[in-house]
């Protein structure tokens, strides 16, 4: 099975009531029970990737902080997190 991708997994974060954060360059989740299935293999196979998008995106924690770049995505084009999830994930598709 391929890993799912970075927005996926925060995704997955966020309907399963997971936060996450950066601390010392290592990625730390909190949630509701262990994480299971999937997501910790996919996790694993992008931490990197995770761990930079966070801290460009998101100010190093999830969801996202007030006044991070995906907060301020979601002003601009009025619209939710999912949708500027979308926006910034397309950008970097189109800049790759």
């Amino acid at each position: 099975m391929k890993p799912q991708t970075v927005p996926q997994i925060l995704r997955c974060f966020t309907l399963g009531g997971y936060t996450a954060r950066v601390m010392d360059g290592r990625l730390e989740t909190e949630g509701p029970q262990p994480l299971a299935g999937p997501l910790p293999v996919s996790i694993r196979a992008n931490r990197d990737e995770l761990i930079a998008f966070l801290n460009e995106w998101a100010d190093g924690a999830w969801p996202p902080a007030p006044g991070s770049g995906l907060r301020e995505v979601e002003q601009l084009l009025d619209c939710g997190l999912g949708t500027a999830l979308d926006a910034v994930e397309a950008a970097h598709r189109r800049a790759a």
